[in-house]
């Protein structure tokens, strides 16, 4: 075959993903949907990191996060949810070119017939110097403040390092994110009141005692990194909602079955499923997971090798006002080709 384009590329990892019947019970019907929708989304000089998102109760969906890995300005997307993005794709790309950690790109909910505008993500991690240029580009300025300030009052192993500005969902929330220090993530494992103490001093109020040992269990069930995750809205509050993402760390597709069948994996969807945001189709996705190099004729007419790849990466668990919402499991899709 051809070297095929990223769009191309990209419909081969959402096949693969919705291949032996998992489509329908993953996605449902938006899966068809996100093909056509996300090809303007796949540009750049290398494949995006393109995460798929899929609730595990409930209505099925899948949502798309695309990240971006090219350095030079001048990248353009072609959708009508990316409108006026130009300047600010830009001078993420000149960030990117002189920061090889920082990351950006969009966040798409595709659930709907009709799209949202689609969400920004940035990830400055420490270089909180790239915050506000990022929200003066974009055009809201005053967002930049609220996030150093959260950032400032962030206690110790809380660190703050990427966000997702949501302006199609309702109040326009700023999601802030950052990694658990290990130590603290076994210490609030070991001890709920330590998750209490945290939550007070970032001012975050929506939790009960029930909500606490929920989380801490999860804390001492997670195989790896802990990401969290706080709404920040445009008058400086923080919302009702609070998630852990608890990674799965699995580097090779053949080993996933064994995490997923009696494994780390296991052990956390089995708690999950035990407090009912979960059913049995997180199995599934461990069955979707695939490493496969193919044959690619290059332009000059000799042959290379190219790469596809699916993993799952985490698990989502989130609480709104208190209460355990439908869990949701993420799956990283690359493609391109290989090192000669």
């Amino acid at each position: 075959m051809k070297v095929p384009s990223f769009a191309d590329a990209f419909e081969v990892l959402c096949l693969q993903a919705a291949d032996d019947g998992r489509g329908d019970i993953l996605f449902g019907d938006s899966v068809s949907r996100v093909r056509s929708l996300l090809r303007p989304f796949m540009v750049g000089e290398k494949f995006p990191d393109v995460y798929l998102e899929s609730p595990l109760a409930g209505e099925p969906f899948l949502d798309v996060t695309v990240l971006y890995k090219h350095k030079r300005p001048g990248l353009c997307i072609a959708s009508p949810v990316a409108v006026g993005m130009q300047d600010l794709l830009d001078w993420c790309a000149q960030c990117r070119a002189e920061n090889e950690d920082v990351s950006y790109g969009f966040e798409l909910d595709t659930k709907e017939q009709v799209l949202p505008p689609a969400a920004v993500h940035f990830q400055p991690r420490a270089k909180t110097e790239l915050v506000r240029p990022f929200f003066e580009v974009l055009g809201e300025p005053e967002r930049a403040q609220l996030y150093l300030d959260l950032a400032k009052r962030m206690p110790k192993g809380w660190p703050l390092s990427f966000f997702g500005l949501f302006r199609g969902r309702p109040g326009s929330p700023l999601r802030v994110c950052g990694y658990l220090a290990d130590d603290m993530v076994k210490v609030c494992a070991q001890d709920a009141a330590q998750l209490k103490a945290s939550f007070d001093e970032i001012g975050f109020v929506a939790y009960d005692d029930k909500m606490l040992e929920q989380a801490s269990q999860l804390l001492s069930l997670a195989p790896g990194a802990v990401d969290f995750q706080f709404d920040l809205y445009p008058d400086g509050t923080l919302g009702k909602v609070f998630a852990f993402d608890i990674q799965f760390e699995i580097q090779q597709p053949e080993c996933v079955k064994a995490s997923f069948e009696s494994g780390p994996v296991n052990r956390v969807f089995s708690q999950l499923q035990a407090w009912g945001i979960a059913d049995e189709r997180w199995r599934l996705v461990g069955d979707a997971a695939f490493a496969r190099a193919v044959p690619a004729e290059l332009d000059d007419g000799t042959y290379g090798r190219y790469a596809f790849t699916l993993m799952p990466q985490w698990a989502k668990v989130r609480w709104s006002d208190t209460v355990l919402q439908p869990s949701k499991i993420y799956q990283l899709g690359g493609a391109g080709l290989m090192k000669q």
